[in-house]
């Protein structure tokens, strides 16, 4: 029970973060405001500023606040991750607009595993780092994140033209971003990931499963090559280790 209870509160919000792992701690979340401002790839930004001069009321209160969070990993070092709180997007979800995205069934996965063994294939596990932030946010969507306080300052030192769309609300600094790529928090990003990995293994020429849309199998070298994954974790088996 010790050891989840310290795993869950390990994560902490980036302000108490910075008081409690100092220096370390800033300069990892200022590497990540960078990665919104340049992205993952050169010249795809995750966010872009907007005039908040051009938001309606409406517009404001739909924008997600960031989330900004820091852990101290066992081995010591800093993992930080910003987010949006899209706790309150599905309020404003169109009639039979649905944001659901399949996952790989525990009985796909078990299956898989039992051709492994009888095939005796080798077989390896992997993640996707920022998976979500490769896939595009779709374009008839306008999803606005909210920066508030000193990491409106960090925004604004990262890209000085910033510093024009900084308004006081109640006494803070805020800073309105357009989305445009797959954010972590916000509801649809999971299943802009699934569109983007599932389009990408079709043009690599790979099959989905018909009853397990998180499996696809190719044919390599004569033999069969299965994938299965769960968001952005993998599991990949073939007779050849290579």
């Amino acid at each position: 029970m010790n050891t989840a209870m310290n795993a869950i509160f390990t994560q902490v919000q980036a302000t108490l973060g910075f008081k409690l792992f100092g220096e370390k701690a800033v300069a990892d979340m200022i590497k990540e405001l960078k990665q919104l401002e340049h992205g993952l790839i050169t010249r795809k930004r995750v966010v872009e500023g907007i005039c908040p001069d051009s938001l309606s009321v409406e517009g404001k209160k739909q924008a997600l606040n960031a989330v900004n969070l820091i852990k101290k990993k066992r081995d010591g070092t800093i993992k930080r991750r910003t987010c949006a709180n899209g706790s309150s997007q599905h309020k404003y979800l169109k009639e039979n607009e649905s944001i659901t995205s399949p996952m790989v069934s525990l009985e796909g996965l078990l299956t898989t595993l039992i051709i492994d063994a009888f095939e005796g294939r080798q077989v390896a596990t992997f993640d996707i780092p920022k998976a979500y932030l490769h896939a595009e946010m779709p374009k008839d969507k306008k999803v606005l994140l909210k920066l508030r306080g000193i990491f409106v300052d960090i925004m604004c030192d990262i890209n000085p033209e910033y510093e024009q769309y900084v308004r006081f609300e109640n006494g803070v600094k805020v800073l309105y971003l357009r989305v445009l790529r797959a954010i972590y928090g916000c509801i649809e990003s999971a299943l802009q990931w699934y569109v983007l990995y599932k389009t990408t293994l079709e043009k690599e020429g790979f099959e989905l499963n018909p009853y397990d849309l998180c499996i696809a199998n190719k044919v390599i070298n004569n033999k069969q090559f299965t994938l299965c994954w769960y968001v952005d974790d993998n599991k990949a088996s073939h007779a050849d280790k290579k």
